[in-house]
């Protein structure tokens, strides 16, 4: 899964987005945090394993594709 993972027209103002979307904005900022601490050594892997579990169950695989997104990102 590429960058684009949310769709064509959505307002500027985030306040205006679905919930939905709204949440995988928001679960797509801790997977690029998380794997930049990882590879800053401010985390561990542990870290990122307790994370994917408390992401809802509906959106651990979304979350899952993020972290490998940024981990090719950043390098890590």
């Amino acid at each position: 899964m590429s960058g684009n993972y949310l769709p064509d027209g959505l307002p500027h103002n985030r306040a205006l987005w679905p919930d939905e979307y709204r949440e995988l904005e928001q679960l797509d900022l801790l997977a690029s945090r998380l794997i930049r601490q990882l590879k800053n050594r401010k985390i561990y892997r542990e870290r990122v394993l307790v994370e994917i579990e408390k992401a809802p169950v509906v959106h651990q695989e979304f979350f899952r594709d993020r972290l490998n997104h940024w981990r090719g990102v950043m390098k890590v």
